[in-house]
């Protein structure tokens, strides 16, 4: 983990990649499968760099915002140099996986963790 100093304070970088589902009328999409099958084995394929990784199903609730994702999955990584040499040498093999349970375009965002 690489450190770094912010007003005076020690810390350790951490990084949270994003992989978001958008809800599509025409989209199919395998919440099981997802949940306990790509999503840990992409985790296991990062290794030791991935600190924790969390799954999110959106809820539709009266009151509430209606969902724009089906679901959400997050990982968070102490090394981004690590994270895109997984990417590197399996992407062909989870990228190949999605086609298992979706037909939907993932949006994917990578962000440091501040806080």
């Amino acid at each position: 983990i690489s450190n770094s100093s912010r007003q005076g304070k020690k810390i350790h970088t951490m990084f949270c990649a994003s992989v978001a589902y958008p809800i599509q009328n025409d989209g199919t999409f395998d919440f099981n499968y997802f949940a306990k099958r790509h999503v840990p084995m992409f985790a296991q394929l990062l290794g030791d760099n991935c600190v924790r990784f969390e799954v999110q199903q959106s809820l539709a609730l009266p009151g509430a915002p209606a969902p724009s994702f089906i679901c959400i999955a997050y990982f968070w990584v102490k090394s981004g140099e690590d994270f895109g040499a997984t990417l590197a040498r399996y992407g062909n093999e989870i990228y190949a996986d999605i086609s298992t349970f979706t037909n939907i375009e993932p949006v994917r965002q990578w962000n440091e963790v501040v806080e």
